[in-house]
């Protein structure tokens, strides 16, 4: 709103459009034809709300800030011009760092728009399946300056994130009341607690660094899947085991569980507040009400928003050990889950099996206990040694590194059902390995592109590789 004078040159601005010039009282003023796009006043952002041009104390505090976060989209627009305001009327930038983040694009990678009708409105997905979710999707979901595809499944997906979240934290706090006051004492740690130690301290050394190099989306993405395919998958279903054992032993577990979940509450804070703020509320309330040890080092915060971020512990050189160690028997516990699956064993059925260690028997023969649980084995028939003289007959063999795994497989399926089941797929794979014997034998090898036949002299060489296991397993069962 600036006015000039037609008869002195001066200007009047005000905020209500003058009928005479402020100057000299002429009524000979007229507007000015030019105007300011919207991003100069918001070029003036960084200082002019803290105050300026008045020395304000918020504005001595806070000018000049650290990071700036924004879109690539209006980096000359706004980025650029708050640059150049701010050396123009502060003498300082306003920021040392511009943090570039993607566009949100739909789940086939276009940009969103009422022409494509392809909009995605944030409101409808947060009250269906919860800011929390939609917020950890955004974030984990992309990379520094590039474009995120939003699709509603990995939103799912993350809602049912904080499901796992919530359940989790339900267990560890319901495990307190399994252990009474008097129960603490010393113990040694168990191989399981050197290894989630070692692992939650090799996380907040990673996630820090991630933080400093504003790899915000691995840091989340790390944090996932530690809490869920280690601390949830794994040490939760160890700690059911030694908490059952009692004394000392579920004493320690439980002081384990604490420090692990409000570690990962806190990492993930930034990510979904609000079901950790929630979640840590009740783990702080339940913690600190059951025992003083419980408590994190300098204590409970009121809120989680304004606890300390969890500080990186220095590496030892004994941190790998307990972390080979345990990957070990994990592989080992895996290997033989997939062997169940794969011949569909029933969930509750034990069964034997033989464990051929070489100089890994050690570990083997601490954990069997572990082993027997999580693998659904027979204690009294699980048999772990440092070498076999020869291999068991009937037996199915798995290798794990320098681990050699035998199961009965008497114990494992019906012989009559498995040999009714491979002679079924070894005749549809000779089917399919005449079919197409005679399909390359025809004109079809001669006329059809050189890339199609290739494509399938590939599948006869697979279908006879099939051939060749589904005969092995069939002689195997003789």
């Amino acid at each position: 709103p600036v006015w000039h004078c037609g008869v002195c040159g001066e200007m009047t601005v005000k905020r209500e459009d003058p009928t005479e010039c402020t100057h000299c009282g002429s009524q000979d003023i007229y507007q000015d034809p030019d105007v300011l796009d919207t991003w100069f006043s918001s070029a003036l952002w960084p200082f002019s709300t803290l105050g300026w041009p008045q020395e304000t104390p918020d504005f001595k505090y806070f000018y000049p800030t650290s990071v700036l976060e924004t879109g690539y989209d209006i980096l000359f627009f706004w980025v650029a011009r708050m640059i150049m305001l701010g050396l123009e009327f502060t003498g300082e930038a306003p920021f040392h760092t511009v943090y570039l983040h993607g566009m949100v694009r739909d789940g086939l990678g276009r940009k969103m728009s009422k022409t494509l009708d392809n909009d995605i409105d944030p409101l409808e997905v947060m009250d269906e399946l919860g800011t929390d979710a939609l917020r950890f999707t955004l974030l984990v979901g992309s990379t520094p300056g590039k474009d995120t595809n939003l699709s509603l499944d990995k939103v799912h997906a993350n809602r049912n994130f904080a499901n796992k979240l919530w359940n989790a934290a339900r267990l560890v706090i319901s495990s307190f009341d399994k252990i009474p006051q008097e129960s603490k004492g010393e113990i040694e740690l168990t191989l399981a607690d050197e290894w989630i130690n070692d692992r939650a301290a090799q996380l907040r050394r990673d996630v820090d660094r991630l933080f400093q190099n504003y790899q915000y989306g691995e840091a989340g993405r790390q944090i996932h899947e530690f809490f869920w395919s280690e601390f949830a998958d794994w040490y939760l279903e160890i700690s059911k085991l030694q908490i059952n054992a009692g004394g000392a032993r579920a004493f320690k577990t439980a002081l384990i569980l604490v420090r692990t979940l409000d570690t990962c509450l806190r990492l993930l804070h930034p990510f979904p507040p609000f079901v950790t703020e929630e979640l840590w509320g009740h783990l702080k309330k339940a913690a600190s009400a059951h025992s003083s040890d419980f408590d994190p080092d300098g204590g409970w915060e009121d809120a989680l928003i304004i606890a300390q971020w969890p500080q990186p512990v220095p590496a030892r050189k004994t941190d790998k050990r307990a972390i080979t160690d345990f990957s070990l028997v994990m592989d080992v516990i895996r290997a033989i889950r997939n062997l169940r699956s794969e011949k569909k064993v029933k969930p509750g059925l034990k069964i034997s099996v033989i464990l051929v260690g070489a100089n890994q028997t050690p570990i083997l023969e601490s954990q069997s206990a572990t082993l027997a649980s999580l693998a659904h084995l027979d204690p009294a028939n699980l048999t772990i040694t440092e070498a076999l003289p020869e291999k068991p007959e009937g037996h199915i063999a798995l290798v794990v590194g320098a681990v050699e795994i035998y199961l009965p497989l008497t114990e494992l399926v019906d012989p009559k059902e498995e040999r009714a089941r491979l002679e079924k797929d070894l005749t549809t794979t000779q089917s399919q390995i005449a079919r197409l014997n005679k399909l390359l034998a025809s004109d079809f090898a001669v006329k059809a592109p050189a890339v199609v036949i290739q494509k399938e002299r590939d599948k006869l060489s697979d279908f006879r590789e099939t051939e060749q296991r589904l005969q092995s397993q069939l002689k195997s069962l003789k």
